[in-house]
């Protein structure tokens, strides 16, 4: 007969010492398969199920129902065959009640107590022993299940002692006071009250005994009811820390502790303890060390005179902590953030300072998870996804604990706020249970209210760092971070604090400010909108469909602002005709004769001007339609509610809320002589130019952004030749590098007339229309180009000075920009301010997603603005677009990405067109393979662009696209076969990793 597989009771919890059976799940000899549960049973946290993790037979004996068994210990059998089950497995333990490690092992049977051992339990990983506070039941009560029947203190707090039982509590009780081994009984329980002993306490010192025997001793978890309670283990084995458990099979707190001081892997050790246990003869058995002696064991400490007293338990731990400390190479490194955003935050959602830190601090360790990592003995990493953020608080009686707000990063603030009150009340009076304060993966130490300049906080066992606030002054709060080196290296905690000062200092692009609902009064209306264009437009939409009454003040006759009127819409008229002219290109060699094409510019204005007018008379007429009050004219503040309207409808009018969405004029750099050309008409702006009466001959474009490129190439197709002239190093310079680096390929070969200089310096402008002078330097020569015409487009920039801002309190940014928070919010908490006016991206999409922000805020939503998440098309050919973030932007993120790509010319389809310039990016996390950019140089991409808007807007991942099916033949097959490729990439790395 094989020798049979012994079910033990298993540890299923960190403070779990011992179950009681509750129940048998399956009848001895039934048929057991891996992952059977055969029983369950209670913890000191609740009933939980045994799984057994092999296949077999139930054999007998089973321990009894209700039985109180020690972790370990033997609880039934699993034999290979039936017939081995229905017969009991021989000279095996049967475990019952109360004989199982609870009755004490006595000299006599006389001297030993009857009934259950109330024991010291152990409540954290490196609580060895408890001090007992107060007996929270007399002698002789009736006791219940669950029922507080003492108080103990440890290493981090006072907490009850909870049985979870019936009987009498009956003595030898220890006394108040005394120091108690983890394991070792401090009363009993009886039955019967007549069984109660009412005599009898145990004192709280002895006699030093041997390691060996006080090893088997606790390993067996009993102790002589008439011997006073062990010394404390801390004190025989100085500065230890406790060794990991092993993996299979459990050990005495006394043999981790030993085995921990002395370097020895419980893995390697066979237990000699009751049902396999590892004691602490087994260690020394190994070593052949016994546990050094409390005299002399720390020779190297000077001494010190005076008459010392004894450490309390919470000094004691913190001192061990201290030494054990010391062996962990440390760095520091120090930032200082702004934090009154975030106490504005804070305080806007009625939540602590240090919640906000710690939910700010989540942010980082999401984008940094090394510093949310620790290192495990021996050279061992352990990362955790989970944030458990500890923070430092002080006692009442002075003492310092760190409660422990759990899963951070998944919850928001006001749930966060509502577990940390209670938390840091329990914390002050030290009533924390071992879920509070054990196991932080990260700590934050606060000592700015103390108005202290700067500190370093102490890495503990078990994190791999810890931050220390100092407090604020003029230039900021002081945070530096002290990290184990072992885990995280320099630049890693350098990335952190750049992310953490980020988080602090722009709380909206994680949190949002409060959204602020529209204020109430006798206002003439409840949001007034400055400016038509695509961001005051969909923003005035969106309110007055959810019952707002908005007025929406324009500057011109029709909605649509600079988008409809002087930049997308024009302009991709133009594009359109530019296009056609460029398709004749393929015509030959697709066998088709078409003769070469002739540009009416008479016929093309006379087009583009009426689309112009369609589309603005619709617009106005839709937004009349849904009730928003439009008024011509400009708008002037003149208070926090109120405006000067002049214009057409002038006016005064105040309103509860604003938004302003007033845009961006062409920026016009300070180059001699240019203001001269634009007066008179020699030079024209992206909002002037469309008022040409024939395309030019010989153009001259200053700057190769997206407005410079497009035109640039569309009048080359119209029949110019054109010259563009670029201050930095090249083109489209919002574009990807390698996007903009083929474009310019691409113009080199498909574009002969257009001739692009990069690092150019203009120096002047000079002449009359259709005879100019352009003088600039050129790789350190001064040349002079003549041309018909100078186009100046160098971006825009908002100009606000006619808004009277100050009289409404909303401040400024760089480059004369509204400061405004991702919600649209600006200094002043009922005006907002979206699109071009507010500087980043701007793009009529984005003004217009930023507009339907800034009304769900108004609306009391919260919703944010997400640049990373944004994307745009410049009208070149081939086109360049994006959507998310670059490779290089991914990084200086924070983020370990890698990018695959394609080029246009293995496509099928762009062969059939011979539109084969070109490429496409895909940059994915390499960890989560989520999607966060896609890149293009593509004739179509403004076509393909939209499944890769979703992509990113969504957080697909590789797989996800990889298995989507895309049609053939299409040029959105590439999208699953970029997947595929980087997704093999990615997984050989893994391989190749270990």
């Amino acid at each position: 007969m094989a020798e049979p597989y012994v079910i033990k009771m298993p540890q299923l919890t960190d403070t779990m010492t011992e179950g009681v059976v509750v129940s048998w799940e399956k009848p001895i000899g039934a048929r057991v398969e891996r992952g059977d549960v055969v029983a369950t049973i209670e913890t000191d946290k609740a009933i939980m199920d045994v799984e057994v993790f092999r296949s077999g037979y139930l054999a007998g004996p089973l321990a009894a129902v209700d039985s109180v068994m020690p972790v370990g210990a033997t609880m039934a059998y699993l034999t290979e065959t039936p017939d081995e089950a229905v017969s009991p497995v021989q000279d095996a333990p049967v475990q019952s009640a109360p004989a199982l490690a609870s009755e004490p092992t006595t000299p006599t049977e006389s001297e030993a107590p009857s009934g259950y051992a109330i024991k010291m339990p152990q409540l954290s990983d490196t609580m060895t022993e408890g001090v007992l506070v107060s007996w929270e039941k007399s002698l002789g009560d009736k006791i219940q299940r669950g029922d507080v029947v003492a108080t103990i203190e440890t290493d981090k707090a006072i907490m009850d002692v909870e049985v979870f039982r019936e009987g009498y509590l009956s003595g030898p009780r220890v006394a108040v006071d005394a120091v108690v081994p983890v394991g070792d009984p401090i009363a009993w329980l009886v039955e019967t009250a007549d069984q109660v002993r009412e005599a009898g306490t145990v004192s709280g010192s002895r006699p030093e005994v041997s390691a060996a025997a006080v090893g088997k001793t606790h390993g067996a978890s009993t102790v002589s009811a008439q011997a006073p309670v062990a010394q404390p283990l801390s004190a025989r084995v100085p500065g230890a820390q406790p060794a990991p458990r092993p993996q299979q099979g459990a050990a005495s707190p006394f043999a981790r502790q030993l085995a921990g001081q002395q370097g020895v892997d419980l893995n390697h050790l066979q237990g000699s303890g009751p049902a396999g246990v590892i004691v602490a003869a087994d260690v020394i058995a190994v070593t052949g060390r016994a546990a050094p002696a409390t005299t002399g064991a720390r020779v190297s400490e000077p001494a010190v005179p005076g008459e010392g007293r004894a450490m309390s338990a919470i000094e004691k731990a913190i001192s061990q902590a201290m030494v054990a400390s010391l062996s962990i190479p440390v760095f520091h490194v120090t930032v200082k953030a702004k934090p009154e955003a975030l106490m504005r935050a804070a305080k806007a959602h009625k939540v602590s300072l240090t919640v906000a830190i710690a939910k700010a601090a989540s942010q980082a360790l999401a984008k940094h998870p090394l510093v949310n990592a620790a290192y495990q003995p021996t050279d061992k990493i352990v990362e955790r996804a989970q944030h458990d953020i500890g923070i430092a608080a002080t006692t009442e009686d002075g003492g310092l604990v760190v409660p422990v707000l759990r899963a951070v990063e998944g919850k928001d603030l006001a749930l966060l706020q509502s577990e940390w009150t209670p938390l840091v009340e329990k914390a002050r009076k030290r009533r924390l249970s071992p879920p509070e304060y054990t196991h932080p993966t990260f700590t934050i130490s606060n000592m700015g209210m103390y108005g202290i300049t700067q500190f370093d906080a102490i890495v503990t066992p078990g994190t791999a760092a810890i931050i220390a606030i100092a407090g604020n002054s003029p230039e900021g709060m002081p945070i530096t971070i002290t990290a184990d080196h072992r885990v995280v290296n320099g630049a890693e905690a350098a990335l952190f604090l750049k992310d953490l000062k980020k988080a602090i200092e722009h709380p909206e692009g994680w949190l949002g400010t409060a959204a602020a609902p529209i204020p109430e009064g006798d206002y003439d209306v409840q949001v007034l909108v400055i400016g038509a264009g695509p961001g005051g437009e969909d923003c005035a939409r969106e309110l007055v469909e959810n019952g707002v009454k908005v007025a929406m003040v324009n500057n011109a006759p029709y909605p649509g602002g600079e988008c409809l009127w002087r930049g997308c819409i024009p302009s991709k008229a133009w594009r359109a005709a530019a296009d056609r002219i460029r398709d004749r290109e393929h015509d030959a060699a697709m066998g088709l004769q078409m003769g070469t094409p002739k540009l009416d510019w008479a016929q093309l204005e006379k087009h583009r001007r009426g689309i112009l007018q369609t589309r603005g008379e619709m617009a106005l007429k839709t937004d009349q339609g849904m009730k928003i009050q439009v008024l011509e004219g400009k708008a002037r503040f003149t208070g926090e509610h109120s405006v000067e309207i002049s214009g057409k409808d002038a006016r005064s009018l105040s309103f509860g809320a604003c938004v302003i969405a007033t845009g961006a004029p062409a920026f016009v750099p300070p180059i001699p002589g240019v203001q001269e050309a634009l007066k008179s008409g020699a030079a024209v702006t992206s909002d002037t130019v469309w008022d040409l009466a024939q395309p030019p001959k010989r153009l001259c474009v200053i700057g190769a952004g997206a407005i410079g490129m497009e035109m640039a190439q569309m009048f080359h197709d119209f029949g110019a030749e054109v010259l563009v002239l670029e201050a930095l190093p090249r083109p489209v310079a919002e574009m990807e590098k390698e996007v903009s680096e083929q474009l310019m390929k691409a113009l080199a070969h498909n574009s002969p007339r257009l001739q692009v200089l990069t690092d150019v310096k203009v120096q002047e402008v000079s002449g009359k229309p259709g005879a100019l002078d352009i003088c600039y330097q050129f790789s350190e020569e001064v040349t002079h180009h003549s041309c018909d015409l100078l186009l100046v487009a160098t971006g825009k920039r908002p100009d606000t000075s006619a808004l009277n801002l100050a009289s409404a309190g909303v401040t400024l940014a760089e480059r004369g920009a509204i400061a405004a928070s991702s919600t649209g919010q600006t200094s002043v908490a009922h005006i907002y301010a979206v699109g071009d006016v507010v500087g980043g991206y701007m793009l009529a999409h984005t003004a217009g997603q930023q507009g339907r922000v800034a009304a769900a805020n108004l609306l009391g939503h919260t919703a944010q603005y997400d640049a990373a998440k944004d994307s745009g098309v410049t009208f070149t050919r081939p086109q360049c677009a994006f959507v998310g973030l670059s490779m290089e932007q991914a990084k200086a993120a924070g983020m370990d990405v890698a990018e695959v790509k394609v080029p246009m010319s293995i496509d099928a389809k762009a062969m059939m067109t011979g539109e084969t310039d070109g490429l496409i990016k895909m940059v994915a996390d390499k960890v989560s393979h989520r999607i966060v950019g896609v890149h293009f140089l593509a004739d179509h991409a403004d076509l393909l662009v939209g499944e890769a808007v979703m992509m990113v807007s969504a957080g697909l991942t590789l797989e996800q696209v990889a298995e989507a099916i895309h049609p053939h033949p299409t040029q959105t097959e590439l999208f699953g076969e970029m997947a595929r490729r980087l997704l093999s990439r990615l997984r050989r790395s893994a391989r190749a990793a270990g």
